[in-house]
């Protein structure tokens, strides 16, 4: 069976229940005659930290009826607060709608993937399992204790790097007000390799 058979066997499936938001039924019976957009749909249990997804769910689930959001980013920014660094998670999006008919006229030019999930009432059926991907924004599970050791040490690695950007970047100012251009260029160069390897974004 083709994927696109597949999801659009689960699109069916899925549409032929109660719903919470009764007109995602329409929604899901237009999808199922868009192929091209069928096939942009990636099936994931969690849509954490994705930027295009899409959220319907049936009737009984605690989960918003239905939700259609594209563009969101995650940015983690550092800054040095009284002498400590503090991290801090800005989320934006560009669009959010909850209304089926609105989001449909959204996708109407939509160009890459959509992550979409499925919330069920109860358990969640082989027939979506089946057709589940990965969230490729989470780590894969690894055994125990060696994702949290892993990301310990990335973090630990990743702050030093925050750290020395930001004192880094008061040099770099210190250079500019003194007019000092050998200073500058000097710590600018490293300036720039170190926000390369950083995995925050700095303003």
């Amino acid at each position: 069976m083709r994927k696109v058979d597949a999801k659009q066997r689960a699109i069916l499936e899925f549409s032929q229940r109660l719903l919470k938001e009764p007109s995602s039924k329409m929604f899901l019976q237009r999808l199922l005659n868009n192929k091209e957009l069928v096939d942009k749909m990636v099936f994931v249990l969690d849509r954490k930290m994705l930027a295009n997804t899409l959220l319907v769910s049936e009737l009984g689930s605690s989960r918003i009826g239905f939700q259609l959001e594209l563009g969101a980013r995650r940015q983690e920014e550092v800054s040095l607060v009284n002498g400590r660094l503090v991290r801090h998670v800005k989320r934006t999006r560009r669009l959010c709608l909850n209304d089926p008919m609105e989001a449909w006229e959204a996708l109407e030019n939509f160009e890459g993937r959509l992550y979409t999930q499925f919330s069920f009432a109860g358990e969640i059926p082989d027939w979506y399992l089946a057709i589940v991907e990965p969230n490729p924004a989470l780590p894969a599970e690894v055994g125990p204790g060696v994702e949290e050791e892993e990301t310990a040490d990335v973090f630990r690695e990743q702050l030093d790097i925050a750290l020395w950007i930001i004192l880094l970047k008061q040099e770099i100012d210190l250079a500019l007000a003194e007019k000092n251009s050998e200073r500058f260029y000097e710590i600018a160069g490293l300036y720039n390799r170190l926000k390369e390897r950083c995995l925050w974004d700095f303003e």
